[in-house]
């Protein structure tokens, strides 16, 4: 079975960095500033993690009264301080360890998706390049031909048409290396900032062949739904939340003053007075019964969204594995059957148009139903790696499950 190893041309920018195609992802992962930035999500969760399921801080009062027309005044100190009546503070330190924990996994689904991004065009750019080295092929080909050709011409043993036929093909075939260059380049433009260049990367590697290991492999967890099942926990914590909000804090005080004030005959006496204050708010306007349902209907929402995409997943990998078989299937059959009939029906054509017994259009033809074999073997190497790259996200994945040469 045909191999392609493919490697960048030579013209590619001087000092360009070589990056082989099975570290495509882990560098994209490691050097994609966007990625870097989602990270600092992380520490967002983490701080709002410290700081739930703290109490109010006490509060300290002091209240001095004066009487204006005599010495008589007093000092008041009071220091308060609120409890909850619910498990409130147990319930935010759940509700922010739930959220960070799916701050976490969302940005290692971020990862996932960056890598399978990067991942596709880089096989695009090697899938590219080999069509543009089969492009050269045919193009060497074909002025090879064209001289032929013009000299039978000069020699008359051929019309002047069938030479110019040919110069149309390497015509065609020479704007078709443009285009490929052109859509290289657009590919590369895409693939650099996902990987956090500034200069020029070379992308190098091997296209390698089908092989029934590459998803036979053990799915792993999907980062996003294990994002949505922490979802799903933080809306049930909220939930709880709201409900135990009904009650708001009771509130403990400590309080101690000193008056002075005249006590005839004896003059001005001071005495110190020392008490406890006690207050709880009830729940008679306000019980929270928008939050609660609010929060109710959040929870079931979450834990619906996550059994969508627990199905979801399933569908994906079930479906790039039998598109991967497809895939193996068609390139064995390219590669194996139709190539090797094609090339040998090419070879006899050419030989009976060396002796006159068919003509060029007939040899023309036949190659070209070669060359069109052959693409289409490009396009399904291609292709195939495509599919593994989406069955490798799709399993929860990052890295391809076979390493690329």
């Amino acid at each position: 079975m045909i191999r392609l190893s493919i490697f960048l041309l030579a013209a590619t920018t001087a000092g360009a960095v070589p990056l082989p195609l099975d570290r495509v992802p882990a560098y994209a992962v490691a050097h994609n500033p966007q990625l870097a930035a989602a990270h600092l999500r992380i520490e967002e969760a983490r701080g709002r993690s410290r700081q739930a399921g703290r109490f109010a801080n006490p509060e300290l009062e002091t209240e001095y009264r004066q009487n204006v027309r005599t010495s008589e005044n007093s000092f008041d100190v009071a220091l308060k301080q609120k409890f909850p009546v619910t498990g409130r503070l147990r319930l935010e330190k759940a509700v922010s360890a739930a959220q960070l924990a799916a701050a976490e996994a969302e940005v290692r689904d971020a990862a996932r998706r960056l890598a399978a991004e990067a991942q596709t065009l880089a096989v695009q750019i090697l899938a590219l390049h080999a069509r543009h080295a089969l492009a050269e092929r045919q193009l060497a080909n074909s002025r090879e031909l064209g001289d032929f050709m013009n000299q039978r011409v000069r020699l008359g043993e051929t019309p002047a048409t069938d030479a110019q036929q040919v110069d149309l093909e390497t015509a065609q075939l020479s704007a078709e290396l443009l285009r490929l260059d052109a859509e290289q380049h657009a590919l590369t433009a895409s693939l650099r900032p996902l990987l956090g260049a500034r200069g020029e990367i070379e992308i190098t590697g091997t296209l390698v062949e089908p092989d029934p290991a590459d998803w036979r492999g053990a799915p792993g967890e999907r980062p996003d739904f294990t994002a949505a099942q922490h979802q799903t926990e933080a809306a049930q914590q909220q939930a709880a939340l709201a409900r135990a909000q009904r009650w708001e804090d009771f509130e403990v005080g400590l309080l101690a003053g000193y008056d002075r004030a005249e006590d005839a005959p004896d003059g001005l006496r001071g005495d110190t007075t020392v008490g406890l204050r006690f207050s709880l708010p009830l729940p008679f306007w306000n019980r929270n019964d928008g939050r609660i349902a609010e929060t109710a209907a959040a929870a079931t929402r979450a834990a619906l969204e996550a059994d969508a995409l627990a199905a979801r997943v399933a569908a994906e990998t079930t479906g790039t594995r039998a598109e991967l078989r497809a895939l193996a299937k068609l390139a064995v059959q390219l590669d194996a059957v139709l190539l090797p009939k094609a090339e040998q029906i090419e070879k006899q054509l050419r030989t009976a148009y060396s002796t006159g017994l068919v003509a060029l259009p007939d040899v023309l033809r036949a190659r070209d139903q070669r060359l069109q074999l052959r693409r289409q073997q490009l396009d399904a190497l291609r292709d195939y790696h495509l599919a593994l790259t989406r069955h490798a996200a799709a399993a929860g994945t990052i890295l391809p499950l076979r390493k690329t040469k």
